[in-house]
């Protein structure tokens, strides 16, 4: 098919970051710490009364914890052939949360969160994008809907291992079908942060993986890891507002006739994307774990995309040119081929009927 290893990342990027929009944030362009409140790591062995003895129960504390502990690390995130490096500082207090996220390999990136406020920093072209946090989340918050998942998956405690100098709760989360991949969470045993995740193929083969390489755990972190390096740094700077101004939700009128089982539609949007002309639809399912977007653009001069199936990493990507060459349906997610020839192939709009 014509549908170059570039263009599977720009929409592969779109998807990464948001699931809806953190706009097209990546498109452009300590060692454990004592404290009372802080996880030691001699303190990890030790037997605790409060630690949940079933699968499900961890996958809630693992949820509770990325919004409600405070903690500081580096992490890599690696899916196919390729592999970034990335550092993290939050703060859970009074006021909810506060973030900032910044790249360590390629492309100068920075991410600072307040809350459901973002601002998105790309000191290589001097851009500032203000946004929104909406339905994709960042390591280590990658889990919220637990009751979803439990529709979908089953979970089951695999012993302990240990991740960047922590012993760490292993839960392992099986689909119960074909149509969405098994994962692998190792959760520190006394905080319940997510240490390290892993999505493993219909073969058991590792496709995309999260793991800190360093992490500091409770209230030693402190403030001045939230600081931005380039709030400061302005002068000759573009500020980007045009995220905020994105309606939350639209009704095209597309919709799946067959979707897999335990998938539903959590969010509709229209959005400029680079190369189109006119805007191009993006629908976000999921299962309560796995998300997969639909994207649906009209067909422009110089389109000549034929239907297939791409890889890279945990997404597969799948083109389907509507009959008549009017639309061009691109379905990417995190989720086996089948789920995504399922939903590309159903994809249909009521004015055509």
């Amino acid at each position: 098919m014509k549908f170059g290893t570039m263009k599977f990342r720009i929409w592969l990027v779109v998807v990464i970051v948001s699931g809806l929009p953190v706009s097209q944030v990546l498109a452009e362009g300590a060692k454990p710490q004592k404290s009372s409140e802080t996880v030691s790591q001699e303190s990890q062995s030790r037997p605790s009364e409060n630690r949940p003895q079933d699968g499900f129960a961890w996958l809630n504390r693992i949820a509770k914890s990325a919004v409600e502990t405070s903690f500081s690390g580096t992490y890599i995130h690696q899916y196919g052939p390729r592999m970034e490096t990335s550092r993290i500082a939050h703060i859970a207090d009074e006021t909810g949360e506060q973030e900032r996220l910044e790249t360590l390999d390629g492309p100068l990136r920075e991410i600072v969160r307040k809350n459901d406020d973002l601002v998105c920093y790309f000191p290589d072209a001097k851009l500032m994008k203000l946004d929104r946090k909406r339905a994709r989340k960042f390591f280590p918050a990658l889990l919220s809907d637990v009751a979803a998942i439990k529709e979908n998956y089953s979970a089951k405690l695999d012993g302990v291992d240990r991740v960047a100098g922590f012993d760490c709760q292993v839960v392992v989360v099986d689909p119960k079908d074909n149509l969405r991949f098994a994962h692998r969470f190792c959760a520190e045993v006394n905080s319940g942060l997510l240490l390290s995740a892993t999505v493993l193929s219909e073969r058991g083969d590792p496709v995309e993986q999260f793991a800190f390489t360093q992490v500091a755990i409770g209230s030693s972190v402190s403030r001045d890891l939230l600081k931005s390096t380039y709030a400061d740094k302005k002068n000759g700077w573009q500020t980007d507002k045009s995220a905020l101004q994105e309606p939350r939700n639209t009704d095209s009128g597309w919709y799946v006739k067959s979707l897999p089982p335990g998938f539903k539609k959590i969010a509709e949007v229209k959005r400029a994307m680079p190369g189109r002309v006119e805007p191009v639809i993006q629908q976000v399912y999921s299962d309560g774990l796995a998300s997969v977007s639909a994207f649906i653009e009209t067909a422009q001069a110089g389109d000549k995309q034929q239907a297939g199936l791409l890889q890279q990493g945990s997404y597969n990507l799948y083109v389907r040119p509507l009959e008549d060459r009017s639309f061009t349906v691109k379905v990417l997610g995190e989720v086996p081929r089948a789920s995504l020839q399922q939903i590309g192939n159903s994809l249909t709009n009521r004015s055509l009927h």
